[in-house]
């Protein structure tokens, strides 16, 4: 009997030892991949023009679909969506479908509301912040989605984040534990209330234009230490990476990240402005995309998101800022 006693003493000993060996071997670093968030925007009219391929769905953790905009009253309206040489999809449901049928891991997809124009009347009436979360859970559960992301621009004042802040409470009080429930904010508007930071899942932060001060890495960094500095915790900051070039006299044209890879202006991962039509643009090129991967990594932040995921160049390409993220990552 003590034979037998000391013989399980061992076994459970050795079965303990081996799961901290295999702990040490690892150098106690998470596992990247249930851990770190990369999320991305996805626009219905890039997905059509085959400007999204199943390769950059299925590297993305979670994507959120836009492509619903918010209503005076709460409800919701959703954007139509143009054929392709006569294929496509041009609703948000039929949108939601097709991706789905292209995701084949553990990528969660989400509802993106956009405030439009009229999401600072909606915040202000409870009979319309009542109705708007009512109508949030039931679209969720009727498109089978896995949360909610809001991006409303921009609060200005105190009253403004006030209501912006309970609607928020409130809409987290209707939302299942299991749901991913996101607000977007920027550089200049993040002030919302400490219910409202704890009621979300995470915050993301536009760390992007359109003006090209933003795209700058140290920009990148001073940015999120305000947003600690005022009391969100980093575990709960998404920063943003653009996948897009603003034009370096802040006169805030665009062009999207690929068409530069078109058009052969990215030679070197270390490039962060080129000409493009005449005019000087600037962009997160690969090594800085990497650079603020790397950094949101080491800091504990919940990931980091990009828009959008249309405008990135083909995965396969050398030159894709998706990649970039999940390389960093290795």
């Amino acid at each position: 009997m003590k034979q037998l006693k000391y013989f399980l003493i061992l076994l459970i000993a050795s079965f303990i030892s081996c799961s901290d060996s295999s702990g040490d071997s690892n150098n106690n670093e998470p596992d990247v991949a249930k851990t770190f968030l990369v999320s991305s925007y996805l626009r219905g009219n890039f997905y059509n023009r085959g400007l999204i391929s199943s390769a950059q769905l299925n590297a993305c953790t979670d994507i959120i679909c836009v492509g619903a905009v918010l209503t005076e009253n709460g409800d919701l309206e959703y954007d139509t969506f143009d054929l392709f040489n006569g294929e496509g999809v041009t609703t948000y449901k039929e949108l939601i479908t097709a991706i789905k049928g292209e995701l084949t891991g553990n990528t969660t997809l989400r509802l993106g509301i956009s405030g439009g124009d009229y999401w600072k009347n909606m915040i202000a009436s409870q009979t319309a912040v009542d109705n708007f979360v009512q109508t949030v859970k039931s679209t969720i559960s009727q498109l089978q989605l896995n949360g909610v992301d809001l991006d409303f621009e921009w609060a200005e004042n105190e009253t403004e984040y006030t209501n912006y802040s309970a609607a928020i409470v409130a809409l987290s009080e209707v939302l299942a534990d299991d749901l991913i429930f996101s607000v977007t904010l920027d550089p200049v508007s993040y002030k919302i209330s400490d219910s409202a930071i704890s009621a979300v899942t995470y915050i993301s932060l536009q760390c992007y234009g359109p003006s090209p001060v933003r795209f700058s890495y140290d920009n990148y960094v001073s940015s999120i230490n305000n947003l600690i500095s005022y009391g969100i915790p980093a575990d709960k900051l998404v920063p943003g990476i653009p996948f897009y070039g603003v034009t370096a006299d802040d006169s805030k044209q665009t062009v999207a990240y690929s068409e530069l890879v078109k058009s052969n202006l990215i030679t070197s991962a270390s490039v962060n402005e080129v000409i493009y039509n005449g005019a000087s643009y600037v962009f997160n090129g690969v090594d800085m995309v990497m650079k603020k991967t790397e950094y949101a990594n080491s800091q504990g932040y919940y990931g980091v998101m990009s828009w959008s995921l249309g405008t990135d160049t083909e995965y396969s390409s050398k030159w894709s800022l998706l990649k970039a993220i999940k390389t960093s990552l290795e």
